[in-house]
């Protein structure tokens, strides 16, 4: 049997059988003999055990569809064998997809990997080298942009939408399930997670409404005709999209619905507004991936690392 360490180097051991089938039960004694006390074998040992430890995690439902993604590849491999051409192969089989993909997919793995050995399921987690970000672009409409949309949305559900994504950042399906029982006009917030809704990772925040939003959400409670506040002939609108493209149409603009929670992000953002903020505002967990993806918009965001720098 030969294997290739994380360092690159290659290693030979003798299994001492004469056929494939003892030969495979060997070498499966072998691997686990590797780990600390035999418990976890494979990677996908190692992450199921995690996935089960970690299922309160609010981010358990995207690592569960990650790890269904990657586990045909990762199943089976012994952590042993877990190494930087283990991680290259699987990123030139996932080439297919984008890369931010591939990235949380082997995230979930060296998270598990990290987890087992201080578990003390395993030795040692082998190094996974992580594909680096993509550049990222962020579509957005400026101000005078989104006027114009907002002219040339005829329907009232367009109209009201547009003005509850860039007032909230709402994701869509976060603004098409709002009711009307979650706008609080006395304390004066928008509370974009249902009751019944456990939070997931698509975290929906409570945020307060400035008084252009708050005049757009009166107007339309007067005139409602049902429980949603997007609402189409007494009924929840299923889908904004054509109604969307209209206005963008009319408005001459390259626009999509998700645009609008950008927008939002990277006006914010132009007003300097604190990263931990928009992080909240936008549902974020981590107000670092606010930083990295609207910090350039910031027209103080690393002023006073620049000011270090005269001469």
């Amino acid at each position: 049997m030969v294997w290739t360490d994380e360092d690159g180097r290659r290693h030979r051991h003798s299994l001492g059988t004469a056929d494939r089938a003892s030969a495979e039960a060997a070498a499966r004694q072998f691997w686990q003999r590797r780990t600390l006390g035999g418990e976890v074998h494979t990677v996908g040992e190692a992450v199921a055990a995690y996935l089960a430890a970690k299922e309160a995690m609010l981010s358990i439902k995207r690592a569960t569809v990650a790890w269904k993604a990657a586990k045909p590849y990762w199943d089976k491999l012994p952590v042993a064998r877990v190494d930087g051409q283990a991680t290259e192969d699987y990123r030139a089989r996932r080439s297919h997809c984008k890369p931010i993909t591939v990235r949380n997919e082997l995230a979930v793995i060296r998270a598990a990997l990290n987890w087992a050995e201080k578990a003390n399921l395993i030795k040692k987690a082998p190094f996974l080298k992580m594909p680096s970000f993509p550049s990222t672009t962020v579509g957005h409409l400026s101000k005078a942009e989104f006027r114009r949309l907002l002219d040339n949305a005829q329907a009232p559900h367009i109209k009201i939408f547009l003005q509850l994504a860039v007032g909230t950042g709402a994701r869509t399906n976060a603004l098409l399930d709002l009711t009307w029982d979650r706008v609080d006009f006395d304390r004066n917030v928008v509370i974009l997670n249902p009751h019944d809704r456990i939070q997931t990772s698509k975290y929906r925040a409570t945020v307060p409404m400035n008084a252009q939003l708050r005049a757009a959400l009166l107007e339309a409670k007067e005139g409602a005709m049902s429980d949603y506040v997007v609402e189409h002939g007494r009924e929840r609108v299923a889908s904004i999209r054509n109604g969307f493209a209209a206005a963008a149409r009319r408005a001459k603009l390259k626009a999509t619905p998700h645009m609008m929670r950008h927008s939002a992000a990277v006006w914010m953002a132009e007003a300097n507004t604190p990263f931990s903020q928009i992080a909240q505002f936008l549902g974020h967990t981590d107000s670092r991936i606010t930083e990295r993806v609207y910090g350039r918009f910031s027209p103080s965001f690393l002023a006073s690392a620049a000011e270090a720098l005269t001469w």
